[in-house]
């Protein structure tokens, strides 16, 4: 049997490694694990997803996998959170008051992720809860940010807002504030505003570390920008078919889409050819 050319694998989840309907082959990942394992080679879901929501979606195999969740703010190991990047309270309001400020309606499509609980305004659109109820099922509605607890962990807000703003809002912001903000997009019209130089890639770097395991034998697949960190850092890094152009045109290699099984047909290539 041959060395694979890798001993991590990270994948992206929504467009990437869960097809349109967020569902994917869990007899086919399961069969795949087994194998990489017996390679030595570690996998780790890395996602915009908190990681309750990832528990829930890969409960059969937390024994077998790592998570970087929240784009990169909270790590979890052997099923227990090691890390959390988070904002201040404080942070999270004077953010909010500078969405009332410069974009006038984005705070009603606003949702703040904490550690323990999300929160929305009570007067958010019902389409925006609905949309969000999935990857936040422990949500609390409230009337004003302001009643935001003191003891939760603050690792996200997720703006429902044309993204074509997020440099500037990033640039605007951090001007002004000692606690810097990073704004990204995952591929939807969402803004995802996480605390600065959180992303998936530095999450991952502390797992390979961890693992003992070089950048340059690490395998990585994303499709949206929050990806791009994460696909640079790999030295083997695929951008999805159907991903954004900008992510197709920096990773390395180009990846079936996430409709067609594209993680687990190129995972089994190379699984196959290291039995010849």
């Amino acid at each position: 049997m041959k060395d694979l050319p890798f001993k991590a694998v990270a994948v992206d989840v929504d467009g990437t490694f869960v097809n349109d309907e967020k569902k994917y082959d869990h007899e086919m990942f399961g069969e795949i694990l087994y194998r990489l394992h017996k390679h030595g080679a570690h996998f780790i879901i890395a996602s915009g997803r908190p990681a309750g929501r990832l528990e829930a979606d890969f409960g059969d195999f937390t024994d077998s996998v790592d998570f970087v969740a929240d784009n990169g703010a909270v790590l979890v190991r052997d099923g227990k959170i090691i890390r959390t990047t988070t904002f201040s309270k404080k942070c999270i309001l004077n953010l909010v008051d500078y969405l009332h400020l410069r974009y006038p309606g984005a705070v009603q499509s606003t949702l703040i992720s904490g550690v323990k609980h999300s929160y929305f305004l009570k007067s958010t659109p019902a389409q925006f809860k609905r949309s969000h109820h999935y990857f936040y099922p422990n949500s609390i509605e409230v009337d004003d940010f302001d009643q935001i607890p003191e003891d939760d962990q603050y690792t996200k807000v997720t703006v429902d807002y044309p993204s074509k703003v997020r440099r500037e809002l990033e640039y605007g912001f951090n001007s002004r504030s000692v606690e810097k903000i990073h704004v990204t997009t995952s591929g939807w019209n969402y803004m995802d505003i996480i605390p600065y130089n959180v992303n998936k890639a530095n999450g991952l770097k502390e797992f390979l570390a961890y693992l003992d395991v070089p950048r340059t034998q690490l395998i990585a697949f994303g499709d949206g920008e929050n990806d791009i960190e994460m696909l640079k850092l790999a030295g083997l890094s695929y951008a999805m078919e159907n991903g954004q152009d900008s992510v197709k045109k920096m990773a390395k290699f180009i990846a079936p889409s996430n409709n067609d099984n594209g993680v687990f047909k190129v995972l089994t290539k190379y699984l196959n050819e290291a039995q010849k």
